[in-house]
């Protein structure tokens, strides 16, 4: 009898142990049914970093026993939101969002997730995170223009673009002279605000590709679409057909000839527009064999009086490039 309360004594003290030994806190994990916890672990933002006050998307993984149920953002020891995993909707993914008031403070936080086993699980702590001004680039300058400007004693060109502004950008115009070669910033900073500006002595007879991007403190947008002063179109890595001059010969035929700038084109495809517009589709009326750089229309369809648009279009293996666009009025 006595060996017998010997053993429940033992049993009383290891289990008070068990019991007073477990709490939760952001460094130990909550068991539950399942007895097995998974964890998580914060990517980004962590320890000492800087966010933006608008919105910081919190990355981070989780390895659950079973599957993840759901995960809690706790900032400064309150809870603020809950990302549930059967919603699959990366637009309510946990997020940092804070007042502008509170630029130059700084706050901590921790991630808390939910196993379906009913086990729960504390992230590390990410503190000293100082809040910003929002850390976005700006946005990639759009609708670049280039107007060839006339009774300069030099050959110059107008550059201009528009942009969605973020945190007043700076921009840079950069040149590429010729078809093939690197680009080189050629004008810039430009104060914010800019929005065109003209490059002078221009050789006559080179093509001039230019692009503009803009800058802010957080760094550089996207280069904006390449234009050039040929009025030609494409990636800008394919030399396009340039000089496309067209000539009514009567009221039906025109004749075309342009140049040839490309040496691996497979072939060019000759394109009209029967609508007065450079915006309206353009249709394919002739194909022609590489380095071919005259055609004649007298394919149909045209009548006297009538202003017809045309363009070439070229073809390599893996690339295309078009013309300037070349505007033919037929006569009566």
């Amino acid at each position: 009898m006595k060996m017998k309360i010997k053993y429940l004594a033992t049993f009383i003290i290891a289990t008070s142990i068990y019991f007073t030994g477990c709490v939760n806190s952001p460094t130990s994990p909550i068991s539950g049914l399942g007895g097995k916890t998974g964890s998580i672990a914060i990517y980004s933002p962590v320890t000492s970093d800087s966010v933006g006050y608008d919105k910081t998307v919190i990355n981070y993984s989780v390895s659950p026993v079973i599957s993840n149920k759901s995960v809690e953002l706790y900032v400064n020891g309150q809870y603020k939101s809950t990302y549930f995993t059967n919603l699959n909707d990366p637009s309510k993914a946990l997020a940092l969002v804070f007042d502008p008031s509170q630029i130059g403070t700084k706050i901590s936080y921790y991630l808390k997730y939910y196993d379906s086993n009913g086990t729960a699980a504390y992230s590390d702590t990410m503190k000293n995170i100082i809040i910003t001004e929002p850390r976005i680039k700006p946005s990639k300058p759009f609708a670049v223009r280039l107007l060839m400007l006339q009774g300069t004693s030099s050959n110059s060109v107008n550059i201009s673009w528009r942009d969605n502004p973020q945190n007043e950008v700076y921009y840079e115009v950069w040149r590429r002279d010729g078809f093939v070669g690197d680009y080189i910033r050629q004008l810039g900073p430009l104060s914010p605000g800019t929005f065109n500006i003209n490059d002078n002595n221009l050789l006559p007879n080179v093509v001039y590709y230019y692009k503009v991007r803009g800058q802010n403190k957080f760094g550089f947008s996207k280069f904006s679409d390449a234009v050039n002063t040929a009025g030609a179109g494409g990636t800008g890595e394919f030399p396009p057909p340039t000089g496309l001059k067209g000539v009514a010969v009567s009221s039906n035929i025109v004749k075309l000839i342009w140049q040839d700038n490309s040496n691996n084109e497979n072939l060019f495809k000759v394109e009209r527009n029967n609508n007065w517009s450079a915006w309206s589709k353009f249709e394919t009326i002739a194909t022609v064999a590489s380095n071919v750089t005259t055609f004649t229309d007298n394919t149909g369809g045209m009548t006297g009086g009538h202003k017809y648009l045309y363009r070439i279009k070229a073809y390599s293996n893996s690339d295309s490039s078009w013309s300037n666009v070349a505007s033919v009025k037929t006569p009566l």
